[in-house]
């Protein structure tokens, strides 16, 4: 179960930074995605943030979700773990659902 939690929150704080940044970062230069923790911002601010938005009432993320957090660098997602304080839109509890819905295999279960 403690290896659950971590890939959690790891999953947890990469929607909400790059929600976060998502939000007040320009459009990446010259087509460039804007990467953070191996993770295009765009794409997971597209692709999962629905689901983790408070009051989403979506039943699972979508494949495009679990897609996007796959290969996200969940060590360095937790290195982002005070930015949680901050954020007020996003429901920590669906955000911490991703790996196990997703499935997502050698994410790590807690930071």
């Amino acid at each position: 179960m403690a290896g659950g939690k971590k890939a959690a929150v790891a999953v947890l704080l990469v929607v909400m930074v790059v929600v976060s940044l998502s939000a007040v970062a320009p459009a990446a230069a010259a087509g460039a995605p804007f990467m953070v923790c191996g993770v295009d911002a765009d794409r997971m601010a597209a692709d999962c943030g629905s689901y983790c938005r408070a009051g989403s009432r979506e039943r699972a993320p979508r494949r495009e979700c679990c897609d996007a957090v796959r290969g996200a660098d969940f060590k360095c997602l937790c290195k982002y773990r005070d930015e949680l304080r901050v954020m007020g839109n996003i429901d920590a509890a669906r955000a911490m659902q991703i790996p196990s819905k997703c499935r997502i295999k050698g994410a790590p279960k807690s930071c």
